[in-house]
């Protein structure tokens, strides 16, 4: 006969199994996409719109690097008590290294983050400190994309030719506000933001007593609504300026696509640029389970840029590629940083090493 925890752990086997094989799968299927898309493009084309990058390349690292230092100083202020020693730029190292590997790892950000955490460790940083700030940061990260995906409304609405009033769209901005000063207020009274998606999954759990990932899910949001609570009330100042930081960054992701347009000869406006980003950030997240986002990235490019009317066929292969460039060049980075990380300080005081991340 078998045992309860026989079955739990037969299901959670099938479970990684089954996420396995559909990664695998959607990373084959988005390289075929990808290849077959190519093979039909104007190659010589692509290549010409390439030499107008050129050394403006340099422009694309700066405002990722701009946007990178801005999600690193939120991470920072994320910290409940920040320790001095680390510096500014050592965190910034650490966060690239924990992003690089999160980028080319199948587990994505389970992977970045542990490694992340390993390294703090090494600063004298707890794991609990770390993994709360991790918490805060990544879900500031996240309502601050979606208040962008609110803000790209506007131009969806543009671009689809809806027969829009201002009024109408006046109330949609009264709408995300209002949702907005709701967040806060919730937190300010201590109820939180993520009690009524736990609750339901809370009720779910007692109807299917066997499925641990409800009850699970359903307890990591109670404990990340306690720690939301419990930061922005003791550092207000820090979670509202965290927040600006990280929606910030966003919009360099969007300074992104504006440069490399305007260098290929495209005068397409900022706020497109902004439509672009929210789309991509979409479809970004509907594969977040392949890794790198192979394929998925590319087809988001080809679809966003022709929604905003960017007439060239092939543009989205060339913005494809610097921006694989680009990503390449960061994880380069976060390598050489952590093989530097490796040969500095080797083993650590409590047994854990670096590369066991």
């Amino acid at each position: 006969m078998k045992l309860p925890s026989d079955i739990a752990g037969a299901r959670a086997h099938k479970n990684h199994v089954f996420y396995t094989i559909s990664k695998i799968a959607g990373l084959a299927a988005g390289i075929t996409l990808l290849y077959w898309f190519v093979s039909r493009s104007n190659l010589t084309a692509i290549g010409d719109q390439l030499k107008l990058i050129n050394v403006n390349f340099i422009f694309l690292i700066a405002a990722t690097f701009t946007g990178y230092l801005m999600v690193t100083i939120a991470w920072r202020l994320s910290f409940y008590k920040y320790p001095g020693h680390v510096s500014l730029p050592l965190l910034f190292i650490i966060r690239q290294i924990g992003e690089s590997l999160a980028q080319i790892n199948p587990t994505n950000v389970i992977a970045g983050e542990a490694l992340k955490a390993v390294l703090l460790k090494k600063q004298k940083i707890p794991y609990k400190d770390s993994i709360v700030s991790f918490t805060i940061s990544r879900f500031l990260v996240y309502f601050s994309a979606v208040t962008l995906i609110m803000i790209g409304i506007y131009v969806f609405f543009d671009q689809l030719k809806f027969d829009v009033d201002p009024v109408s769209l006046a109330a949609v901005a009264s709408i995300i506000f209002s949702l907005f000063v709701l967040f806060i207020y919730r937190l300010g009274r201590g109820k939180g933001v993520l009690s009524t998606p736990a609750g339901l999954l809370a009720h779910l759990a007692r109807r299917f007593p066997h499925s641990m990932r409800l009850q699970n899910v359903a307890g990591r949001m109670r404990e990340i609504d306690d720690e939301l609570i419990d930061f922005y009330k003791n550092k207000k100042i820090n979670f509202i300026a965290a927040y600006l930081l990280s929606f910030s960054s966003w919009l360099f992701g969007a300074m992104e696509f504006f440069l490399i347009l305007n260098f290929l000869g495209f005068g397409v406006t900022f706020l497109s640029c902004v439509a672009v980003e929210v789309g991509i950030m979409i479809f970004k997240g509907v594969g977040a389970f392949i890794p790198g986002q192979i394929g998925i990235e590319e087809y988001a490019n080809k679809m966003m840029l022709e929604f905003i009317h960017v007439p060239d066929g092939n543009i989205w292969i060339t913005v494809s590629i610097v921006r694989r460039a680009r990503q390449l060049f960061w994880i380069g980075i976060g390598f050489i940083a952590f093989l530097l990380v490796i040969r500095k300080t080797g083993e650590s005081g409590d047994g854990d090493t670096v590369y066991n991340a």
